[in-house]
């Protein structure tokens, strides 16, 4: 048996067993086929061999209800000889065609993978992280293609869900099956016709042949939430819209002497407010699920409890089908009185799937985008050591690891994968078609709170997709508190580890608070103001397929601009108005630094699930002015040449603990043999800070600052659904040796600094939290405590966005 993908979870089976073994087989099940369990003799002739139709209605999570039908029907031995469906029931009744049991179709369908491509997420395990652009505030992308017309119609998504996950899933399911039958689902385990809905032509369209996997999909595209299909030039939808309970197809192309026809729909009963309602009403045709008891058997299954999107209620689905069934069993079989043995099903579908090829791929073909981006796409699939040689083939593995490797820089808006079997080779060609995204796009978005730390977000990219593709971006952030500009571009290089060099340049202007303050209060004391002039210059390559090494040297022009008595412990806010001027801190520095880089986060700033590392190793040189406005210390500026040496590891690890529970363990040490300049105002505002929350990053709080801490915390999630979540952040933050106040000379009045006796001043932060996840943002609500004399120690607030700004010189 082909081992188990990880990604799906299940795979078909590609058991090669003895032509005796088979012959054996297929007699048995030929002889067990109709096997009465009672006298025959006692029968009418018409019962003796009896052909049953099984009939599987569309009703979204609710159809996993039909696999527990399925088992019902298999344990009491009742024979399923055709199989038709619509939406969830072309799902499970194109499983059940193509061998699944009902044990591996609850196995696939309860599966992480089937999660993730279901909703049209990427399972991080399959991220190439080297590829991913970094995260920004942007909520809306504008494509820009000049004298493109269709540039506009670009920018609107085809569905809510992504189709990239699902299309390569689908091909890995169901190519196998679609070559073993030649495209005739008449010769499938069991005959199986699905449908699937033509809007333009307003019918309905019924699959009996062509691409199993596309047949499926079709059936179960929901329009706006799935992207449709192109068969045959036709855009298919949800068989649902037309016909969501497939009993006159079944009637039509198979004629059984008995149809069990099994309805999981529930009529609607009240407001119907959720988004899957209201489209499903806007689409969907009226529909007719009664049965003539002459014809047949109806399993109506009472699932009205249940929604669309219950897939986490699974196992609970599959139950109530299984009871439903079980208890109408003395039923069906007083209607249905042939009988096939469990061992002679078992044979049968054995030997069926020992004749299933394995899905290995001796060729790769991309059309869609332009010849250097086919070219491109084909070289992922093919990898460096196979150009120009066609004696290797490619593993479903490798095809795998391509393809999600292909779509993580987010270039392509879709990329679909078709198998084409070879008879002659028993091998398969990949035909993948390809849309690429336009070279120029523009973003929109921003971080918005009750307090001053706010900021609109702006950028353009420029990016393409080939050899040796050429990446260059502007970003700007424009807020109250916070003011910033990035300009980047990137060379992609063509090395047997996917690498590329980079530029980058940043000006950023921060002020700093003695804490939050509304929005539009303009009148509150800035306790520092802290500017960045930066460029950079990196070389970065993939460290294994999560992670981001990156080598580089950089230039920073630094300074910080403060009122020196607010910056002094136990000073209050009115303290500022002793100084009648602003003292100034600049360094002119030069580094040279390597940092590793990995996130697999499912949320930027409120994840539940997944982990982040971030490791930098640096060092520094340069000059350091101190300029007091007074004079105070006897001479107008202070000048050293500090260099120092600094290694920063931020970490965050999230568990899911169960459907509703995850834990979070974060960790934040900065290690640094940077020594003080002898100035307290100075030293205090140009110390790195533990900035736990977006909540605390406009926020001056010196007892959080320091040249090298310790800082972990501790976050449990509870989470009521896939978006919404409420968190407790509780972190303790530990100086190695906190920066005090001490004389200078005979001047007194704590102008001066030195270094505190190790791991004194520990202090403590908590946060609580509440978040919605919307497509493009998050909506949260926090409030949060912090202990230490250098704040106000309580805050809340509300936020709308994700809180990135740009990169910084020395972290």
């Amino acid at each position: 048996m082909q081992k188990t993908k990880r990604y799906i979870s299940l795979k078909h089976n590609a058991i090669r067993i003895s032509a005796a073994a088979c012959f054996v087989g297929l007699w048995t099940a030929v002889q067990g086929a109709s096997v009465p369990t009672q006298d025959v003799s006692a029968k009418p002739a018409d019962a003796l061999r009896q052909a049953v139709g099984l009939v599987l209605s569309g009703g979204g999570a609710k159809g996993i209800a039909h696999i527990g039908v399925i088992q019902a029907l298999e344990e009491n031995d009742i024979p399923i000889d055709y199989v038709s469906g619509t939406s969830m029931g072309a799902i499970v009744g194109g499983l059940y065609a193509a061998g699944y049991t009902p044990q591996e179709m609850m196995e696939l369908l309860t599966s992480p993978g089937f999660s993730y491509w279901s909703s049209g997420k990427t399972d991080p395990a399959y991220v190439y992280y080297f590829s991913r652009d970094e995260p920004t505030s942007s909520m809306l992308t504008i494509p820009v293609a000049p004298g493109d017309s269709t540039a506009r119609h670009s920018s609107v998504a085809a569905s809510l869900i992504s189709p990239l996950p699902m299309n390569f899933a689908f091909m890995e399911l169901f190519a196998p099956y679609t070559a073993q039958c030649g495209g005739n689902f008449d010769r499938l385990f069991v005959p199986f016709r699905c449908v699937a809905s033509d809007v333009e032509a307003q019918c309905k369209v019924v699959h009996s042949d062509g691409s199993l996997g596309d047949a499926i999909r079709t059936s179960m595209t929901f329009p706006i939430v799935f992207q449709p299909i192109r068969v045959d030039g036709r855009l298919l939808y949800d068989g649902g819209i037309f016909d969501n309970f497939p009993v006159d197809v079944m009637r039509a192309d198979f004629a059984p002497d008995i149809i069990l026809g099994v309805d999981v729909s529930t009529p609607a009963s009240g407001p119907q407010t959720s988004l899957m309602d209201q489209i499903d009403k806007l689409v969907m045709h009226r529909q007719d699920y009664s049965m003539d008891p002459a014809r047949g058997i109806k399993v109506k299954v009472d699932l009205h409890n249940f929604g669309l999107l219950d897939w986490e209620k699974a196992r609970q689905i599959y139950r109530i089908g299984y009871d439903t069934t079980m208890s109408m069993m003395d039923s069906i079989k007083g209607r249905i009185h042939t009988r096939v043995p469990s061992v002679a099903r078992q044979t049968r579908r054995t030997a069926f799937k020992a004749a299933t090829p394995e899905l290995r791929f001796d060729s790769i073909s991309v059309n869609g985008g332009t010849p250097r981006q086919n070219a491109y796409i084909e070289y992922v699939f093919r990898g460096r050591s196979h150009e120009g040689t066609t004696s290797d083939t490619i593993s479903v593995d490798r095809a795998r690891e391509a393809f999600y490797r292909a779509i993580s820089p987010g270039r392509l808006r879709d990329l679909s994968p078709h198998a084409v079997y070879n008879d002659s080779t028993g091998l398969f060609a990949m035909n993948l078609r390809a849309a690429v995204r336009n070279n120029i796009n523009i973003g929109v978005g921003g971080y918005l709170t009750s307090s001053t730390n706010n900021y609109i977000f702006a950028e353009i990219d420029y990016k393409t997709m080939s050899y040796s593709g050429v990446n260059a971006g502007l970003d700007a952030w424009l807020g109250q508190s916070y003011l910033a500009a990035q300009a980047k571009a990137s060379l992609v290089l063509k090395s047997a580890v996917p690498s590329s060099l980079g530029l980058d340049a940043v000006v950023s202007r921060s002020k700093y608070y003695e804490s939050e303050h509304l929005f539009y209060q303009t009148d509150a004391p800035t306790f520092n103001i802290h500017s960045e002039y930066m460029a950079r210059l990196h070389w970065e390559f993939a460290a294994t397929r999560r992670g981001r090494l990156s080598l580089g040297v950089g230039y920073g022009y630094l300074r910080s601009s403060f009122y020196r008595n607010m910056l002094r412990q136990g000073s209050g806010v009115g303290s500022y108005m002793d100084d009648i001027g602003r003292d100034r801190s600049t360094y002119s520095l030069g580094q040279a630094l390597i940092r590793f880089t990995a996130n697999s986060l499912d949320n930027i700033q409120f994840p539940t699930d997944g982990s982040s590392y971030d490791l930098c190793a640096m060092g520094v040189l340069g000059r350091q002015w101190y300029d007091s406005h007074d004079g105070i210390l006897g001479y107008g500026e202070r000048e050293t040449s500090p260099q120092w040496l600094q290694l920063g590891v931020r970490t965050a690890n999230y568990w899911s603990l169960g459907r509703h529970v995850s834990l979070g363990l974060t960790s934040d040490l900065l290690l640094s043999t940077r020594k003080l300049s002898g100035v307290y105002s100075a030293d205090i505002a140009d110390a790195p800070s533990f900035v736990p929350t977006a909540a605390t990053a406009g926020v001056f709080n010196p007892t959080l600052r320091a040249t090298s801490y310790l800082a972990a915390g501790l976050v449990p999630v509870y989470k009521v659904n896939s978006a919404l979540s409420a968190r407790v952040v509780a972190n303790v933050f530990a100086p190695l040796r906190p920066i005090e106040q001490t004389d200078i000379g005979t001047l007194g009045d704590g102008l001066g600094s030195r270094q505190g006796g190790w791991f004194d001043g520990i202090q403590f932060f908590g946060e609580a939290q509440v978040s919605y996840a919307l497509p493009f943002a998050t909506i949260a609500g926090y409030a949060n405590y912090v202990t230490g004399d250098g704040a106000k120690r309580w805050n809340v607030g509300l936020s709308f966005g994700f809180y990135l700004p740009a990169p910084t010189f020395l972290r």
